[in-house]
């Protein structure tokens, strides 16, 4: 009689260790909620770093492309960024010491994980430092253009005031930016088109302004038609420098950009993904 009693004790108890267990359950679901919890705010801290990371960077790439001081915000950005990297190595950690957590506690929770960590978001940060130097190179060479169209500018407002002495100093003006783009070795076809336009104006310019000091009609004449060739010439160079320049500009910073925005990201998903799991574990 006592056997077929033990029997019936054994019959009624629960295979789910949570019902069999109330306790020892709550326990482990403890456990798992302050895992997530840890992995969440370490989540969080990386994630405000990147994001004020990547808010200087973008700062930084769009006064490259207008012509403007880059180096102190994209300095800034790589700064906050390389300080993250002991962030990263945390959150990283976190979610690492969840998912074992979850392995025992909970094996069907899907744990999100961080494909980089401190190492990855230093050599981001190093990217995005070169490229300050890099962004601030170009902004010199876009000023030097805006320079060289300053000169000729110049130069063309004195000869109108029938004034060539003065137009041959506004054109060697346009000397010392037109040497800054020419020790650019690598630059851009259409820059380089520019440049040979620019060069045809400017030459044809002084031919004009030097003719007329020696009172020669027939070489201001010769003159004036090789400048309105290049003029002719100059819409569409003037149209291929604009657009290089957007396009020049804005490559200097985009690789790290690129990748400082995947890092953002990536810790902005794991978070999202996390949420469920909190929720599942609360």
């Amino acid at each position: 009689m006592v056997g077929v009693a033990i029997g019936i004790g054994l019959g009624i108890r629960s295979a789910d260790p949570s019902r069999a267990d109330p306790p020892a359950e709550a326990a482990r679901q403890r456990l798992l909620a302050s895992a997530a919890k840890d992995a969440d705010a370490a989540l969080a801290r990386l994630g405000a770093d990147l994001l004020a990371s990547r808010d200087h960077a973008r700062r930084g790439a769009a006064l490259t492309v207008s012509g403007e001081a880059p180096a102190p915000e994209l300095t800034s950005g790589a700064d906050l960024l390389a300080g993250s990297s002991d962030e990263a190595e945390a959150a990283r950690r976190a979610l690492l010491a969840l998912q074992g957590v979850a392995a025992s506690v909970a094996p069907g929770a899907q744990v999100p994980l961080l494909s980089y960590g401190g190492t990855d978001v230093q050599l981001v940060a190093a990217q995005l430092r070169t490229s300050a130097a890099a962004a601030t190179l170009f902004v010199d060479r876009r000023h030097a253009t805006q320079a060289v169209v300053e000169a000729l500018a110049g130069a063309l407002a004195a000869l109108e005031r029938d004034d060539p002495g003065l137009a041959l100093t506004s054109l060697d003006q346009a000397d010392a930016p037109l040497a800054v783009l020419e020790e650019w070795k690598d630059r851009p076809p259409l820059l380089r088109y520019w440049m040979e336009v620019s060069a045809d104006l400017i030459g044809a310019a002084h031919d004009i302004a030097r003719a007329t000091l020696d009172h020669d009609p027939a070489a201001i004449a010769a003159a004036g038609r090789r400048y309105a060739d290049a003029a002719e010439r100059a819409r569409g160079a003037d149209n291929a420098l604009a657009l290089t320049l957007s396009e020049e500009g804005s490559g200097v910073s985009a690789t790290p950009l690129r990748r400082l925005a995947s890092l953002a990201d990536e810790a902005a998903d794991a978070r999202g993904r996390l949420a469920l799991l909190l929720r599942a574990a609360s």
